[in-house]
């Protein structure tokens, strides 16, 4: 494929998600989950319930977040969420392997201070099955359980 094509792809790519993003009355960055839908987290392949790749349950699917934009206070989200310590990292580039099912979101823009990944300003919640898993978000948290 020529550099004109590609870059004629990205055009087009940039241009209908322009359209969708009107559609959906949202700017990028900004978008938010369908309020009416139930989301679910959980941290895949981490090897701690702390520590892992992003995977949403989203419309009666699994599926992983985008790591563009992908940061600290993002990732501070998500293990609030979950029930874990403070945020030590935000790994992208499927620092966890490559996931499964839909890309449900990305450009993901947390301030830190959201209960729920739901809350954070984002490109629109779906299932985007045409978003590559090699650039899954993963967290590290700090692991609150003791062993004793």
């Amino acid at each position: 494929m020529s550099s004109l094509q590609l870059a004629a792809g990205r055009m087009l790519r940039s241009f209908l998600t322009l359209i969708v993003l009107q559609i959906w009355n949202c700017r990028p960055g900004d978008c938010q989950a369908d309020p009416s839908e139930s989301v679910k987290l959980r941290l895949g392949n981490g090897g701690s319930p702390c520590a892992g790749r992003v995977e949403v349950h989203y419309k009666g699917n699994w599926g992983t977040v985008n790591h563009n934009l992908w940061d600290l206070r993002d990732a501070a989200v998500v293990c609030r969420e979950l029930g874990c310590g403070a945020a030590t990292g935000a790994p992208g580039g499927a620092h966890f392997g490559p996931g499964s099912g839909p890309v449900v979101t990305w450009d993901v823009q947390c301030s830190g201070s959201e209960a729920a990944l739901r809350e954070c300003g984002s490109q629109p919640w779906g299932l985007h099955y045409d978003r590559s898993h090699d650039w899954d978000a993963g967290v590290i948290c700090e692991d609150l359980t003791f062993s004793f």
